[in-house]
């Protein structure tokens, strides 16, 4: 790691080293998605998606509490869903309920929905559109949007689910927020549907299209994000969902993972 790395970098590997509990076998897999989205998985300077981000500092942190290894690794999110459900994987991080993949994964349910008290965190979902459209969003409707006219979403985000059930022509064809930005400016469709904080880091990357773009409020949508389960991870683990979800949470509110998390949220401000 470079000397000069943030001390929010660096401070996951030293708590994996101050905790000797962590056991070597049978270590937990968990599975993340590929995409980069500061501050949470950052990536290099050719785009490439690192392990390194809050989400990382996190796993460091549920390994010394659970006293398991955590073992992540990097795919699409539709990739980590199908081999959650064929338990090649025990975990998936960061992902959005919806009722078709309760046969893939187990989520926090409380009276029949999800509980959000125990999500990972909250995100919402915002239109952007190009300074010269017309477009306005009442919260309800995208007026003047004409018939047939496409919308665009990340692959495999929910947002598209939803957008679709409204009656949207969704293109969500690619999976960056930067490409379907891209794709925005250069007309291929009318407006984008993107999460707070992807449009906010891609945009202060490229500050040029800031000036091209503008956002459209009330958000579309908020939507709470999981640590989903695999359905055999209770025998393999010992532990129940109901304990692994209580020991995510103890880190989600935990002091050092607040730190980190105003830490890495100042320096991407």
């Amino acid at each position: 790691m470079p000397r000069n790395a943030p001390l929010w970098l660096a401070c996951g590997l030293v708590w994996a080293l101050a905790n000797p509990c962590v056991e070597a076998a049978e270590p937990v897999r968990v599975c993340l998605g590929d995409v980069a989205h500061p501050p949470y998985r950052l990536a290099d300077a050719k785009g490439r998606t690192q392990r390194q981000g809050l989400d990382f500092v996190f796993l460091d942190l549920l390994a010394q509490r659970s006293g398991f290894q955590i073992q992540s690794e990097l795919l699409p999110g539709r990739r980590c869903l199908l081999e959650l459900k064929a338990g090649q994987q025990d975990m998936l991080f960061s992902i959005s309920y919806l009722p078709e993949r309760e046969d893939a994964a187990l989520f926090p349910m409380r009276n029949g929905q999800p509980d959000a008290k125990l999500a990972l965190r909250s995100q919402q979902y915002v239109w952007y559109v190009l300074q010269s459209s017309s477009l306005r969003w009442d919260g309800r409707a995208l007026q003047g949007l004409a018939p047939q006219q496409a919308v665009g979403a990340q692959t495999g985000y929910s947002i598209s689910a939803h957008l679709r059930e409204q009656g949207f022509v969704v293109d969500d064809g690619v999976r960056s927020a930067a490409l379907n930005f891209e794709k925005l400016l250069k007309g291929r469709f009318a407006a984008l549907a993107v999460q707070v904080s992807e449009s906010e880091g891609v945009l202060r990357q490229r500050p040029e299209w800031a000036s091209q773009l503008r956002r459209l409020d009330p958000p579309i949508q908020e939507r709470h994000y999981f640590m989903a389960l695999g359905h055999h991870l209770a025998q393999r683990s010992g532990k129940t969902p109901a304990q692994w979800w209580e020991l995510i949470a103890e880190v989600r509110d935990s002091a050092a993972y607040r730190k980190a998390e105003a830490a890495a949220k100042s320096e991407h401000d």
